[in-house]
């Protein structure tokens, strides 16, 4: 509003996968308002129709029959964090709980539950609240972070380690070649380290890669049009073996992975008139993949600060990394952690821990956001699929512009005698 009040609604019910009717929304639809949040502070009020699962943990239950909640409502609340929610139902006001967890993170302001019965109801329940309220951009630190005496633990907690367990269970994706191109193992070292895994769709001997997604392969590496990507030209870099992340890479395979990130910013300069993000999250996934999306207009001070404003608004952790200095060091051995790396190769590192719900999607989110690609409906790779067809002829185009900065570009002749 004009006085800085934030008001976020979902009408109608949650159906689980796309749906064209009036009074359905999906997880796309989800996705979309997760995203557009992240420019704010904050939501003041969020209205949904329908409850969110788990709502009523760590507090007494109603004496009526309540609404067994939807989990993916859940998991939106929690991410956005309004201060007041509003659903509709019988008249109930729940205590409300903290969006912090004592000790391990930054106190923060409170969530309220509100629902409240139809309009004009038999039983004369409670259908409208009335209450003073000043938006929380006109709010100080210190006001918004008091708790009442009564304030309760997050009641979704369990819900969001559930929809993690899920994640991890749909986020590996496919790669595979398909091209006339010379490839050889990578060498010794990292190999003993790998965890051989037949049915991995990254490795390019096991049997599941599909071969038409490959752009090109050198000795350790290979680059691959990313499933269900961001833009047509989002393409991913990815060890030829089983490799966790580039904590494991022997000296040889980081210098072509190297060698591929020069490639890909001289490409995306001279032809797109871009700039080029890297990212690679080693949380949740078996087998590194190095994303690689151009971003056009921006300068890195620009997109950095996009990182910093959705790193804000998770509460994550950055330690920002100077080109030309190791950034790996910074990384305890075992940790998982999302690094963000830029045209002028400096970086930013996020250091994944328990303490923190670290969100699988947050590099997509980031470039998705307004801010940058504007395309909040592309976060999840899943609502991004396209058909076979029409990934071979982006890989086929890809590859023509690719050709002349290929450092593994291997001469006709050459393959002729092999």
């Amino acid at each position: 509003t004009t006085y800085g009040l934030s008001i976020a609604y979902f009408s109608g019910v949650f159906c689980d996968g796309m749906s064209n009717e009036p009074h359905c929304y999906t997880e796309t639809d989800l996705n979309i308002l997760q995203a557009q949040s992240g420019v704010l502070n904050g939501i003041d009020i969020l209205l949904t129709s329908q409850w969110p699962a788990d709502v009523l943990r760590y507090v007494k239950k109603p004496d009526f029959k309540f609404p067994e909640g939807v989990s993916q409502l859940s998991h939106l609340v929690n991410t956005i964090k309004p201060r007041y929610h509003f659903v509709s139902g019988p008249y109930y006001e729940r205590l409300p709980y903290r969006n912090h967890k004592i000790l391990h993170e930054k106190a923060t302001y409170c969530t309220r539950f509100i629902s409240l019965d139809c309009a004009g109801n038999k039983t004369k329940s409670k259908w409208l609240y009335a209450f003073n309220y000043v938006p929380m951009k006109h709010v100080t630190d210190e006001e918004l972070r008091k708790q009442p005496v009564e304030t309760t633990e997050n009641p979704y907690i369990l819900v969001e380690k559930e929809k993690d367990k899920e994640e991890d269970r749909k986020q590996q994706h496919f790669y595979s070649v398909g091209d006339k191109r010379k490839m050889t193992a990578a060498p010794g070292g990292a190999e003993g380290r790998e965890k051989k895994k037949e049915s991995c769709w990254f490795c390019l001997k096991s049997p599941n890669v599909e071969k038409h997604l490959v752009i090109s392969v050198g000795a350790s590496m290979y680059l691959a049009l990313a499933k269900g990507a961001l833009r047509n030209d989002h393409v991913m870099i990815v060890p030829t073996n089983h490799i966790k992340c580039q904590q494991f890479l022997e000296p040889n395979q980081q210098e072509d992975v190297e060698k591929f990130k020069r490639a890909l910013r001289t490409l995306n300069r001279t032809n797109k008139k871009s700039t080029t993000v890297f990212f690679e999250r080693s949380l949740s996934t078996s087998h590194m993949q190095i994303h690689a999306v151009p971003v056009a207009r921006y300068s890195v001070n620009d997109i950095k600060d996009v990182f910093y404003t959705f790193a804000d608004k998770y509460n994550l952790e950055i330690q920002e990394v100077p080109a030309g200095e190791e950034w790996k060091e910074m990384v305890p051995p075992g940790s998982d952690y999302f690094i963000a790396e830029f045209e002028n190769q400096d970086k930013l590192v996020f250091l994944c821990s328990q303490k923190v719900r670290f969100p699988l999607q947050f590099g997509r989110e980031v470039l998705a956001s307004e801010e940058l690609l504007n395309m909040p409906r592309r976060v999840s790779w899943k609502e991004c699929k396209i058909s076979k067809e029409q990934e071979e002829h982006d890989v086929k185009q890809y590859r023509k512009s690719f050709t002349e900065f290929d450092p593994f570009k291997v001469d006709d002749s050459d393959s002729d005698s092999d």
